[in-house]
């Protein structure tokens, strides 16, 4: 419940009950005040009772369409007014008289802070002090009290950084909140996935703040961008418009009445959004002159703020209005020292910095620097620009390391932007590119035999630059490891201590990411786990996809689906998202273990659009959901389609068309998946590969089950294990009574359908499934409403739940009855807004 609902229920209380005969209700702007007055003007017309309402305007007159003021009523009647703060003091006598009548009940609705309020505090003390006026203060909104009206607004539950940036910029005010929705909206820094909204980088946008005065509205524009400099804004306020000292401090303080500014030990914006607002309404020059003026009075000393990053934010605005020099060498030393967090700012500084540059030598080195953080930022468009102007304009001023990252950005900003002809050109090793750069540009167009085919063949790269070595070592390893060779993709993890530039931090920690994508690629948890450990590395240094793969294997699906979902959501995808393809295939197994296909085919049409590297781990994920319809031929087709290439990942496929073959009693094309098996376990014996050829075989019966359980518990990875156990059970490889841990461990990973279809081979097995059976009934409704609601037929509804269509028939009858829903439409809309109840 909202602050406004629950204080509309005290006020409930209070005006239907004994007590004061009038509520005084207090907050700021925008906070709910006149929402709270309409919903009790609902609540007590509803239960019969006489309800009038007057609301005032700032001149004090009546807003059009209320009642008449003073009030002609009769005994137990209620009158709501709002706005008070603007009435007149001969209306302000005329309430008082009436509150001290005793025969009306009233609310009164005040805006805080009041100008002039000496008088009217008067009044309302004098009538508390009698017992005649009960205060009651309307908070604004919690963090966790904004996700209700910003799923309302959105249609999308926010995530915890969308919502915690909501409430910093609007502090809970609800009209604030409406207003920082629209700012976020209008620079596209919200995106949503699988109903959920997440926070994205933006561009800053004007955007109607309020309506002011054109005087005030140009003191309150200034004071957004000055506010942070406390006691001296006002005079800089006077410095930048050129107006008096006076009337710049009688304007501040009209705003301060209004409730726009606060004023304690300095000035600050009552609401963080209006200021936000004011500064993208601020033309480029206003914003530069404006900047300047507070650089000027920081750097003279007149001035003094505790904001972090005020500084080189307000250099960065100012441009070459202050001393480039001085400007350009503070912009620098601000970017060395930013935290990991801080790169979009970065960004802009060292765009500022090239600007301030004054001679050619200097302009390249800031270019490449610039450049090389908009990489770290996935900012592709300003990446792939500086990598062209460093090329073109400065090939002279670049050492041989230089224009090898500035070729590897380049080509990653191609890739991730689309740009799919220019990297195939660069692909055909043109003369003024390097080797390394054209294997990588194959390596992202997933023509990894080819990159391993052009490293092996011109080993110019190991002694062309460092940065080549480097990258060609780690792209050449890479590409036999798809292939199926992994010695070299071993000895390089082994030997870290001879990586090229380990001591350089940035190197090296994109040595480490990649190696630990590679293995979680792998399905290696444990080994990803340790090189992390061992490197001292935090997981939060990962990127979505690869935090994706860990939690789905640690068990944890609901954050598993929220990396990925951020994933996709972020689309600044940042450096070689080698595992972008495996985060996919792990998130739809997860989701389709819970019976979301639409969130299964959402995330893979997305996946689709990014041209991932690994592309045929999409074409088993594809498979996966054919297979949970009962499509078994199309999916046989997509798997057998997966394992035509790269190596990697299609111990996934044969298991699954092993799996296939059986359940058809195809024991032959079963035998020929696990002779595919055997070959891979050879060239590579990994925890996985080793898993599913053990699997296969006892599935075939050759040989007993303690192998393939005794690895998949090794492996910890909890989904891994459920299906393995299934499988076995399946097959009458293994005691079925492996099915009662199987079956709460799918309870833990809310695997609605997988536990579904558990309950069905557990009682063809004589087990019967643990836990009250009345939950069981209810668990088994709520899949079918979910599975209904995702829009899948009857005949769909019926090869899913492994049931017939004649029980389908019957099952969406009774739920229909039971719930009062029309149509698969209201189930769903029911389900999206959390008011499906089973």
């Amino acid at each position: 419940m909202s602050g406004v609902d629950e204080v509309a229920e005290r006020i409930l209380e209070r005006v239907t009950g004994e007590g004061a005969p009038c509520v005084w209700v207090t907050g700021p702007a925008g906070v709910g005040r006149t929402t709270l007055l309409a919903r009790l003007s609902e609540r007590l017309s509803a239960s019969g009772q006489e309800v009038s309402t007057v609301r005032f305007t700032q001149d004090g007159d009546l807003a059009p369409g209320g009642d008449p003021w003073p009030p002609v009523t009769g005994d137990g009647h209620v009158l709501l007014l709002d706005d008070t703060q603007w009435m007149r003091n001969d209306d302000l006598a005329v309430l008082a008289a009436l509150i001290r009548r005793s025969s009306h009940r009233l609310v009164c609705a005040t805006r805080t802070p009041v100008r002039d309020a000496a008088e009217r505090l008067a009044v309302v003390r004098r009538l508390r002090a009698e017992g005649l006026v009960e205060p009651v203060r309307l908070p604004p909104l919690t963090a966790a009290e904004i996700t209700r009206p910003v799923v309302d607004a959105l249609g999308a539950v926010p995530s915890d950084l969308l919502r915690d940036r909501l409430h910093e910029l609007s502090r809970g005010v609800l009209a604030a909140l409406r207003q920082a929705l629209d700012l976020l909206r209008a620079q596209g820094a919200i995106r949503i996935v699988d109903r959920r909204a997440y926070l994205v980088p933006g561009t800053l946008v004007p955007l109607r703040s309020m309506q002011l005065a054109p005087e005030r509205l140009a003191v309150a524009k200034a004071a957004a961008m000055l506010h942070p400099l406390g006691a001296a804004m006002p005079s800089l306020i006077s410095e930048v418009l050129a107006q008096d000292p006076a009337e710049t401090l009688a304007i501040l303080e009209t705003l301060r009445a209004d409730g726009i500014l606060h004023r304690g030990r300095g000035w600050r914006f009552t609401v963080p959004v209006v200021a936000y607002a004011l500064i993208a309404e601020l033309g480029p020059f206003e914003r530069r002159r404006i900047s300047a003026a507070a650089v000027t009075a920081l750097w003279n000393g007149t001035a003094h703020t505790s904001a972090p990053y005020y500084l080189p934010d307000r250099i960065a605005e100012a441009g070459k209005l202050i001393d480039p020099r001085r400007a350009l060498a503070e912009l620098l030393d601000s970017a060395a020292f930013l935290p990991d967090d801080q790169t979009t700012r970065g960004a802009r500084w060292l765009r500022a910095a090239v600007e301030l540059t004054e001679d050619r030598p200097q302009r390249a080195r800031v270019t490449l620097l610039h450049t090389m953080w908009c990489h770290l930022n996935g900012d592709h468009e300003q990446s792939l620009a500086g990598t062209r102007r460093l090329l073109e304009e400065f090939p002279d001023r670049l050492s041989a390391d230089a224009a090898q990252e500035a070729q590897s950005i380049a080509v990653c900003a191609l890739h991730n932007s689309g740009n799919t002809a220019e990297l195939a050109r660069i692909a055909t090793n043109p003369p003024d590119w390097s080797v390394a750069s054209s294997a990588i540009a194959l390596s992202l167009l997933d023509r990894w035999a080819e990159a391993a085919e052009l490293l092996a063949e011109n080993d110019s790269w190991r002694t062309g630059s460092t940065v080549s070595a480097m990258l060609g070592e780690l792209f050449g390893s890479l590409a036999e490891l798809w292939a199926g060779r992994s010695a070299r993709f071993g000895a390089n993890l082994t030997e870290r201590e001879r990586w090229p530039l380990r001591t350089a931090r940035r190197h090296r920690n994109d040595q480490i990411t990649s190696y630990v994508t590679a293995l979680l690629v792998l399905g290696e948890r444990a080994r990803a786990e340790k090189l992390l450990a061992d490197e001292d590395f935090p997981e939060t240094g990962l990127r979505d996809s690869e935090r994706s793969m860990l939690a789905v294997m640690r068990g944890l699906p609901a954050r598993a689906i929220d990396f990925a979902h951020r994933s996709v959501a972020d689309r600044s995808r940042r450096g070689y998202d080698t595992g972008s393809a495996a985060m996919h295939l792990s998130t739809v197994s997860v989701l389709l273990s819970q019976g979301r296909f639409t969130a299964a085919r959402e995330l893979l049409t997305a996946a689709r659009a990014t041209a991932p590297m690994l592309a045929h781990l999409l074409d088993i994920a594809e498979a996966r959901v054919d297979m949970a319809l009962g499509e078994t031929d199309r999916a046989a087709k997509r798997l057998h389609a997966a394992t035509c290439g790269l190596a990697v990942g299609t111990d996934i496929a044969w298991a699954d068309l092993a799996e296939l073959a059986l359940r058809k009693n195809d024991r032959a094309a079963a035998r020929k998946a696990l002779d595919a098996l055997e070959e891979l376990a050879s060239a590579m014996p990994t925890g996985r590969v080793l898993l599913h050829r053990h699997l296969v075989r006892a599935c075939l019966g050759q040989e007993p089950d303690d192998e393939c359980l005794w690895l998949a518990r090794e492996r910890d990875q909890p989904f891994e294990r459920a299906i393995a156990a299934e499988r076995l059970v399946r097959h009458h490889a293994t005691d079925p009574k492996v099915l009662v841990e199987v079956y709460e461990t799918l309870g833990s990973l809310d695997a609605l359908l997988y536990r579904a279809r558990l309950r069905n081979l557990m009682r063809d097995n004589g087990i019967t499934p643990p836990g009250d059976p009345e939950a069981t009934v209810a668990e088994n409704e709520h899949l079918l409403a979910l599975l209904a609601g995702e829009g899948l037929t009857n005949e769909q509804l019926a090869k899913t739940l492994q049931t017939s269509r004649k029980s389908v028939d019957g099952r969406l009858s009774l739920l229909f009855t039971r719930t009062g829903y029309r149509s698969r439409i209201e189930l769903a809309t029911a389900l999206l807004n959390g008011r499906y109840a089973s």
